[in-house]
């Protein structure tokens, strides 16, 4: 397949379309977790206990994937016991993710959480400067500023009234330690085994994910919670929380341009404030939602100078 200048696949419009959309329905994923959980939460179940549930269920659907691999003779690819390793250390830093994201929603508006998790995007500019050592640059800066302005506004620290009084401030900082953790697992995404099958990354990624679990939540197996009926969300924040978003973005990311990638995953923030309107009938204010719109308008100029290519 041709590439462009970039190192990207030259693709058709309505392939681009496709592969697009692929990668917009793998943000949209994560968008739908914040409001399962809470739900999870309002029936009772601990924020440990979740996490817990969302590991196991996205090893066990990679391990089932693995025997239906093993059962029709597909040929898996020889990792070295280094490669598992540096798999399994970018899973526990997704686990970071999950455990910190999860945590502040037990304590702030799920509003508030995805939105302080979205720092990721200009926390991933400030890696980028350290690691390449180049200055960023001038779109780079002024997304980086909208974003932030952007922040204010959908956080509701800004003309927010009660919502203020309303933020803890551990899930301010959790949700914040969450975007660090966010923008480490995607600057390594792209460095750690990026060329092995998807299927095995996730795999041996969530090897990772399971000790965090373990330690967060030892008893998770021998406490009879599966039978509590944590299982029924076990079930949905497996696939959404780390299985389909792996295999999604797996699939799409690689064929179009990184600027166009990021813009797509973006449906994560829009997706999740719905759902917290939608579902969990949060109040949310117009300021707010001026304050996503500002904050996807940011991320979309970040990635001008990789969509002018």
């Amino acid at each position: 397949m041709p590439h462009t200048p970039s190192g990207t696949p030259y693709l058709s419009s309505s392939d681009r379309l496709k592969y697009s959309a692929i990668v917009f329905a793998g943000g949209a994923c994560y968008g739908i977790l914040a409001s399962v959980v809470k739900i999870a939460y309002g029936t009772g179940f601990s924020f440990p206990q979740v996490v817990a549930s969302q590991a196991f269920f996205a090893f066990a659907l990679f391990l089932l994937w693995a025997l239906v691999d093993k059962v029709r003779g597909v040929t898996r690819e020889k990792l070295t016991g280094t490669q598992r390793l540096k798999l399994a250390a970018m899973g526990c830093v997704t686990a970071g993710t999950t455990t910190f994201y999860y945590f502040s929603l037990s304590l702030i508006p799920a509003s508030v959480s995805i939105t302080l998790l979205f720092q990721f995007t200009w926390i991933g500019l400030v890696f980028e400067v350290i690691t390449s050592r180049r200055r960023p640059t001038k779109a780079a800066l002024l997304a980086a500023a909208i974003i932030f302005v952007g922040t204010l506004f959908a956080s509701g620290l800004i003309g927010g009234g009660t919502l203020v009084e309303h933020l803890n401030f551990w899930g301010v900082v959790s949700a914040l330690l969450s975007a660090v953790c966010c923008a480490t697992f995607m600057f390594l995404s792209g460095r750690v085994e990026a060329d092995k099958p998807v299927q095995q990354r996730g795999l041996w990624a969530c090897c990772g994910y399971i000790v965090i679990a373990c330690l967060l939540c030892p008893d998770y197996l021998v406490s009879g919670v599966l039978f509590e009926g944590i299982a029924s969300f076990g079930l949905i924040l497996g696939p959404l929380g780390f299985v389909l978003p792996m295999v999604l973005f797996g699939i799409g990311c690689k064929r179009i341009s990184p600027g166009l990638s990021t813009i797509m995953a973006s449906s994560e923030l829009p997706i999740s404030i719905a759902c917290s309107i939608m579902i969990l009938q949060e109040p949310v204010t117009a300021l707010q939602i001026v304050g996503v719109i500002v904050i996807l308008l940011g991320v979309v100029v970040a990635q001008i100078p990789s969509l002018r290519k």
